[in-house]
């Protein structure tokens, strides 16, 4: 028999249990729609890892690189763990002073936890890789007090779906926004720290063909990321940079039913390219 999937009562907001014979889809907690598209058109923008890094880079600069993000959620009112994983190529450009955008694309893959019904038990769903995209903008205030402190925003939407060997599917869209304070480091990078506002709008399909929606529980984060860049003053070859990011939401657990839960951990990897055009010479600030 194949795995199913639980039936969900749009009237009562409950799960029935499932259908025997028949495979159905999760409707879960379902995010309101208005609010994830009032956050996408207001950051103009992925979601998951949000700076990759977190610093804005100087006018006419560019940057390339690398991101791998693994993110534990909880989704439906069910409280079912899932856990995405993202491999991204990441590009982004800074036509003006304290403003960057970019793209991202790559690979994606997504595991849902078991569920137990009131008459059965629903096996874990082990997605395979498929395409996984998005983009990102980040603003950033003047450094000031000496020179040490700056406030930043960043913000971006991520398209994911991952499919098993049954044809069941997970996936959809994920936004994310983040405010907070970034201090430089002199000769190490930058420390950034604030609220990450995170909202998946998720779609399912059993092998039958039903679909179904779901969202995540927890939106509200705690993020903070570690970017270890060096000084560009007097760069005419480029420079490497460095990011370690963290997202933590209540209900934070490590290793116990499953191996990170409602905690994202991001690493990437990438190279700032000389200044395109305009002075030679600058310096992150």
């Amino acid at each position: 028999m194949k795995p199913t999937l639980p039936l969900f009562n749009r009237e009562s907001q409950e799960f029935a249990g499932p259908v025997p014979g028949r495979n159905c889809c999760v409707n879960g907690k379902v995010m309101h729609r208005a609010g994830f598209v009032f956050l996408a058109v207001c950051l103009a923008v992925e979601a998951s890892n949000l700076a990759n890094p977190a610093i804005n880079l100087p006018p006419a600069r560019l940057s390339v690189g690398a991101s791998y993000h693994a993110g534990g959620y909880t989704i439906t009112n069910l409280e079912i763990p899932a856990i995405y994983n993202r491999l991204h190529l990441r590009c982004t450009y800074s036509p003006l002073q304290l403003i960057n955008f970019g793209i991202d694309a790559g690979i994606g893959q997504i595991e849902v936890g078991s569920y137990t019904g009131r008459q059965d038990t629903f096996s874990v769903f082990h997605g395979k890789v498929g395409f996984s995209g998005g983009i990102h903008l980040k603003l950033s205030t003047p450094f000031f007090l000496n020179n040490t402190l700056a406030v930043v925003g960043i913000g971006q939407a991520t398209y994911l779906s991952s499919t098993d060997a049954d044809k069941v599917s997970y996936g959809g869209f994920d936004g994310a926004g983040g405010a907070g304070l970034q201090v430089r480091i002199p000769g190490f990078g930058y420390l950034t720290g604030g609220a990450h506002l995170y909202l998946i709008q998720g779609k399912n399909k059993g092998y039958n063909g039903s679909e179904g929606e779901f969202s995540n529980i927890n939106n509200l984060r705690g993020w903070v990321a570690v970017d270890f860049m060096p000084s560009l003053k007097g760069d005419v070859k480029g420079k490497p940079y460095a990011t370690l990011e963290a997202t933590v939401a209540p209900g934070a657990d490590l290793g116990s039913s499953v191996p990170i839960r409602e905690l994202g951990i991001s690493f990437s990897v990438g190279w700032i390219l000389p200044r395109l055009y305009g002075e030679e010479f600058e310096e992150v600030e």
